[in-house]
């Protein structure tokens, strides 16, 4: 009576541990499911449109990194939904500069009317869209985050700095919206990923 009732808390030990252990792994893999160091096949193509979300000048930085990759580009910080054709993918570089704004003659709403329409004309035109984000913790203020919340739900990727990242905020809003992200040290890091979305 005594080994059966032993053999039946092996058992249910047994159990216990492999269904916790199992908990454990599926808890890990969906934290993990859409951050990956670059992705694992293309998803767009050429030729790309370069615009900024919020007119930093994070958007030049981008630019002069996809011409080192020699991606087909065409660079325009104010970019208009008529803008788009004879493109198949564009890419947002968010970062808000009230500076940048005033030298470019333009405001925070206008700012976000302007990328409405163009994300209306990239889902009527079916283009493949990416966000960038490359600034600090600190330059992820509200207005910022308020374009990134705009941006990311209409997007199909993601790459954001790990230090903007302190507060899962851009992990979260990739999860959130089921997409594909990269996190990166910095800017240096940025060349991998981008390329990953073309080849």
């Amino acid at each position: 009576m005594e080994k059966k009732t032993i053999k039946i808390i092996i058992i249910i030990a047994a159990i216990v541990i492999l269904t916790l252990n199992g908990a454990i792994i599926e808890k890990k893999r969906e934290g993990n499911v859409y951050s990956l160091p670059s992705l694992p096949k293309p998803i767009a193509k050429e030729y790309v449109l370069i615009t900024s979300a919020g007119q930093s000048t994070d958007a030049y930085i981008v630019n002069d990194i996809a011409n080192k990759l020699m991606i087909h580009n065409y660079f325009m910080p104010q970019a208009k939904e008529n803008n788009l054709e004879s493109v198949n993918t564009l890419v947002f570089v968010v970062g808000y500069s009230e500076l940048g704004e005033k030298l470019h003659g333009t405001s925070y709403e206008d700012e976000k009317k302007r990328i409405v329409k163009l994300l209306e004309k990239s889902v009527e035109e079916n283009l493949v869209v990416i966000t960038i984000y490359i600034g600090g913790k600190q330059q992820l203020e509200e207005n910022t985050k308020g374009l990134l919340s705009l941006i990311i739900p209409n997007t199909d990727y993601l790459i954001g700095t790990k230090e903007a990242n302190g507060d899962g905020f851009l992990s979260d809003q990739a999860k959130n919206n089921k997409i594909s992200f990269t996190l990166i040290n910095g800017v240096n890091d940025l060349s991998e990923p981008f390329a990953s979305a073309f080849r």
